[in-house]
């Protein structure tokens, strides 16, 4: 689907959830800001322009991940240069990155143990 196929409200959303104003969003469906504006005030269209937002951010995420990948192999390949700057550069990037990995492992893992002991027993009960 492209935005030709949306509705104004949703195109108004979708331009919201990319950072547009809300006055520039709706010149450019037509509309005007004070209208953008008080679509706003309804808890259903900022839904949309939140659910709009975060299926941004997961695609921005996804991508940010394919180039981690790159840069990882890259990296790694570049341990195996004959210049030795390189190799010593290559390496103290990755040994610079290990404290962040860990504690964002450290977070996960945290997080996943906290909601399982948030998480409701088959009696409806709270787990902890």
């Amino acid at each position: 689907m492209t935005t030709i196929d949306l509705d104004a409200r949703s195109r108004v959303a979708l331009l919201l959830a990319t950072g547009t104003t809300s006055d520039k969003a709706g010149e450019t469906v037509g509309v005007s800001g004070r209208t953008v504006r008080r679509w706003r005030e309804d808890p259903a269209f900022e839904a949309q322009v939140q659910d709009a937002r975060r299926t941004i951010l997961a695609e921005a995420v996804a991508a940010l991940g394919a180039a981690a990948r790159d840069a990882v192999a890259a990296l790694h390949a570049a341990l195996s240069e004959t210049n030795p700057s390189i190799r010593i550069r290559a390496a103290a990037t990755i040994i610079s990155a290990l404290p962040g990995l860990a504690e964002h492992a450290e977070l996960n893992d945290r997080l996943a143990r906290l909601e399982a002991a948030l998480t409701p027993d088959s009696d409806g009960r709270t787990v902890a």
